[in-house]
């Protein structure tokens, strides 16, 4: 699990995203600069769950990597 985690924070660090699947659901963990109608300025990580499309915001790539590191126990399928 450590192996495919280090491999998903890799390819988000170098796109500034990355989708993966967990037990066949679908997740994109994403870098917000910039975004909204209004142009809201972020520095945040999102983990966008693609079928509800509910967002989880993190300070750092590093707090995003831990939680789903203790809440994510079937991750595969990293698409970057």
């Amino acid at each position: 699990m450590k192996d495919r985690l280090t491999t998903l924070k890799n390819i988000a660090l170098n796109k500034t995203w990355v989708s993966f699947l967990n037990s066949n659901h679908p997740y994109t963990l994403l870098h917000w600069s910039i975004g909204g109608v209004f142009e809201d300025k972020k520095d945040v990580w999102l983990l966008q769950d693609e079928m509800t499309f509910e967002a989880q915001e993190f300070a750092t790539i590093d707090e995003a990597i831990a939680w789903l590191d203790e809440h994510m126990h079937d991750i595969t399928d990293v698409l970057g």
